[in-house]
C-alpha cells in the first residue's frame, strides 16, 4: 500500500506566520503602551479586535497547512508585512518645534457629549453680557486679585474683567462638590488647581467646559512655550502639550492662553511651569470675538521636558 508523504504548504505556512505575528504585534503595542505613539487610548478595542481576527484566521488556516499546491503565491502577505515593518522600525517622537501653528482650545472639548460648553461665538452672547458687560458690578478688592503688573496696558481691560469675584463654592450643589473634591490637584478651599503632568489633558477639558466654576482660581501647570503670531499677541503664549485627538497625524499643541508682559522674552519650545489666576478672556478668531479661559501669569519657572502626548 502506497502512502502519500505529507508536505507543508509554504504559502499557507507564510500566511500563518503573518497572522500570528500581526496578532502578537497588536497585543505587544497594547501591553507596552507603545500604541500611544500612534493612536489614542480609545483605539485599544480595535487592537484587540484585530488580534482576535488574526488568531481566528491562523487557526482556520492550519487545516490547509498540508494541502498540496503547485503554484505558490506570497505577494498578498505584503499587506501585513509592510505595516508590521513600519510599526517595528524605531521612530523618533514628534518634536514640539514641528507643531508651530495653531493650537487646540475649546474646540477640542466642546463637542463632548453631555457636557455644557460654549460652542460658538453666537452661543456666547449671554455669557459675554453677564461676564464682561457687568464689570461695573465688580468690587475693587475683587479686581485687584489679578496681578495687573504682569499685564500690558492694552490688556488691562481684560485683566480687570477677569478678576471678578471668585466663584462662590457654597452655591455648588452636593454632586458638584463631591465631584470637585475627587479631582486630582484641586484645592477648593484655597481656590487653587495644581495640574500634574499626567492630568494635563483632563484639567484642560475640565477648565474649558466649566470655566465659570474655576474663574479666580490659581492655576499651576507645566508645558512648552508655544507662540504663534497669527493668533497670539506679543504678551501672550500658551504653555502647551502635544495633544492627539485620533492619531499621530493630527497632533497639535493644546493649553490655556496666558497673559504675560514678558512673554516676548520666553524662548519658544522651552519648558516652563506657569502659575497665575484664571479668568475668562476674549480673543478674536477670523473676525469673530470669542471667549475662553485664560491665565494672568504671576510666576514662571523653568521646567523639565515632559515626555508623551495628551489625549482629550
Amino acid at each position: 500500500m502506497y502512502l502519500q508523504k505529507r508536505v507543508l504548504n509554504p504559502q499557507i505556512l507564510l500566511e500563518l506566520i503573518c497572522y500570528v505575528s500581526f496578532a502578537v504585534l497588536m497585543l505587544y503595542l497594547v501591553f507596552t503602551g507603545k500604541y500611544q505613539s500612534y493612536v489614542t487610548p480609545r483605539m485599544v478595542p480595535y487592537f484587540y479586535f484585530t488580534a482576535a481576527v488574526m488568531t481566528v484566521w491562523a487557526l482556520g488556516g492550519m487545516v490547509h497547512l498540508f494541502r498540496p499546491q503547485h503554484k505558490i503565491r506570497a505577494a498578498h502577505c505584503l499587506v501585513l508585512i509592510i505595516p508590521m515593518l513600519l510599526l517595528i522600525l524605531p521612530h523618533a517622537p514628534i518634536n514640539t518645534a514641528d507643531l508651530s501653528t495653531g493650537y487646540l482650545s475649546k474646540s477640542a472639548y466642546t463637542d463632548i457629549p453631555g457636557q455644557d460648553a460654549y460652542k460658538t461665538p453666537k452661543d456666547q452672547d449671554s455669557l459675554n453680557n453677564s461676564d464682561f458687560n457687568s464689570s461695573s458690578s465688580m468690587s475693587t478688592d475683587d479686581r485687584s486679585a489679578n496681578n495687573a503688573d504682569n499685564m500690558s496696558a492694552t490688556d488691562t481691560t481684560i485683566a480687570d474683567n477677569s478678576a471678578t469675584a471668585p466663584p462662590d463654592t457654597t452655591t455648588f450643589n452636593t454632586q458638584e462638590n463631591e465631584a470637585a473634591v475627587n479631582l486630582p490637584g484641586l484645592d477648593v478651599q484655597n481656590k487653587k488647581i495644581t495640574v500634574s503632568n499626567d492630568d494635563f489633558g483632563m484639567w484642560l477639558a475640565e477648565i474649558y467646559i466649566n470655566m465659570e466654576k474655576y474663574k479666580g482660581y490659581t492655576v499651576i501647570m507645566t508645558g512648552y512655550v508655544f507662540k504663534d503670531p497669527e493668533i497670539l499677541k506679543n504678551d501672550e503664549f500658551v504653555p502647551a502639550r502635544p495633544m492627539m485627538t485620533c492619531c499621530v497625524a493630527d497632533l497639535a499643541p493644546a493649553g490655556l492662553r496666558c497673559k504675560y508682559d514678558k512673554a516676548s522674552e520666553l524662548h519658544a519650545d522651552s519648558w516652563v511651569t506657569v502659575e497665575g489666576t484664571l479668568y475668562i478672556g476674549k480673543y478674536t478668531y477670523e473676525g469673530v470675538e470669542c471667549v475662553d479661559p485664560q491665565i494672568s501669569v504671576t510666576k514662571i519657572t523653568p521646567a523639565e521636558k515632559v515626555e508623551g502626548y495628551i489625549y482629550p
